[in-house]
């Protein structure tokens, strides 16, 4: 029982390492084609390209180790099972693991577009606080861009102010905020800028001041949400990891690797069954954040 154990434990390492391997040699192989790649391109288009990088983007800041450690199991699993005789599993293994690596890329983009939000309702309130002593939208404007604590949207901020002192007009310059950022509230709070010149202070202030509370009603009803639905949300994270332990250990376990593997049709059963799975995790888990968008 105890060498069953040892061994079960050195081929799920083993399978590890050769899936985090695989990896590493794989991410050499694209970075130096996309060197390769960029250095046959033309000189004008990679100046334009290095133009284009400068731009603020939605700085994400990523989980890569837990993206990393799924991608490499599903490409441990897929060498032990290429290895034993399952092709096939070892195929839609590798498949899983590349699906699985992109989709917790963009659920963490997602998180980190919410989390804008909850940022604009900060520098909205700057806002309002500098525009009681500062009655100018670009004065307010850059009191309120030194308390924000959101990269991207600090720098999105500086270059819209940066773009002002070189001339551009106020309607450019919202406009590029608005577009750079792309964020229903921080688009209501552009607009009420843009407005200003034709209402006085206390109109403006009171139209800030709704726009804040609406945030910090969102901001409240987010959190009771969240209360609510951790009961579903724990649920479906067990279900999945519950799919994924049943899977490992199809490909792992003697005596269900030796059904599995034994003929096409048995394999083609193993992946019909995971891929059933990952179909019903990724339905619960969207009806989910449908749910959260829609209390939201």
């Amino acid at each position: 029982m105890f060498e069953s154990l040892l061994r079960w434990i050195f081929i799920g390492a083993s399978a590890l390492a050769a899936g985090l391997s695989g990896y590493v040699v794989l991410s050499a192989v694209v970075n130096f084609a996309q060197w390769v790649y960029r250095r046959r391109r033309p000189n004008w288009v990679r100046q334009l390209e290095n133009q284009r990088r400068a731009l603020p983007t939605l700085a994400v800041k990523q989980n890569n180790l837990g993206r990393i450690v799924v991608l490499g199991v599903a490409l441990g699993l897929a060498l032990k099972a290429a290895v034993t005789g399952g092709v096939l599993v070892a195929v839609f293994l590798i498949a899983v693991g590349f699906a699985l690596y992109i989709y917790l890329g963009s659920r963490t983009t997602s998180m980190a577009r919410e989390q804008i939000t909850d940022a604009v309702a900060e520098l909205i309130a700057a806002y309002y606080s500098a525009y009681l002593v500062i009655p100018t939208v670009f004065g307010a404007l850059t009191e309120a861009s030194k308390t924000q604590t959101n990269a991207f949207l600090q720098s999105a901020v500086q270059r819209a102010l940066d773009s002002f002192s070189t001339g551009r007009t106020t309607e450019e310059v919202l406009a590029q905020l608005d577009r750079e950022v792309q964020n229903a509230y921080l688009s209501q709070f552009t607009f009420i800028l843009r407005h200003t010149s034709e209402s006085n202070q206390k109109e403006i202030l009171n139209t800030l001041r709704e726009l804040f509370n609406r945030l910090d009603q969102r901001k409240r009803l987010k959190d009771r949400s969240r209360v609510a639905l951790a009961l579903v949300s724990g649920t479906v994270r067990f279900l999945q990891a519950a799919n994924g332990a049943v899977m490992a250990l199809a490909v792992l376990a003697p005596f269900w690797w030796n059904f599995y593997a034994s003929s096409v049709s048995r394999q083609a059963l193993l992946m019909i069954g995971g891929t059933i799975a990952l179909l019903g995790s990724w339905y619960f888990e969207n009806q989910l954040i449908q749910l959260r968008e829609r209390v939201l």
